[in-house]
């Protein structure tokens, strides 16, 4: 019998099979404020399954992480809370959402010092 339906324990969590929705950087998060956009809780709810794990895109950890054009962020209050939208969507479904935490360390760009946001940090 395949693995691949049945239960697995990762840290607290119980998943009730061993299929999940990987990382991929969709590169469409809000203007200006960098968080996830109200596309993203469809997308990630239209892939939760009861006990699946869904992992969110590459989410940057502060304003000197970022490399990609309109790749989210979560290091200010506003984005903690555009967030809470993606894990209720998931949550309501049963599933455990992961936030994939990324900084691009010398890929970053000084270009994107120009963005607003990152002007006011």
């Amino acid at each position: 019998m395949s693995k691949l339906f049945t239960a697995i324990q990762v840290g607290e969590f119980t998943l009730k099979h061993r299929v999940a929705l990987a990382p991929l950087t969709r590169c469409r998060a809000s203007e200006p404020s960098l968080g996830p956009s109200k596309l993203a809780a469809e997308y990630c709810s239209q892939r939760a399954t009861d006990g699946g794990l869904v992992i969110s895109e590459a989410t940057s950890i502060s304003p000197d992480a970022l490399g990609y054009a309109s790749t989210p962020g979560i290091w200010t209050t506003q984005q903690v809370d555009e967030w809470k939208p993606v894990t209720e969507a998931v949550t309501a479904k049963g599933g455990v959402f992961f936030c994939r935490l990324w900084h691009v360390g010398r890929v970053s760009h000084p270009s994107f010092n120009s963005h607003p946001l990152l002007r006011t940090s």
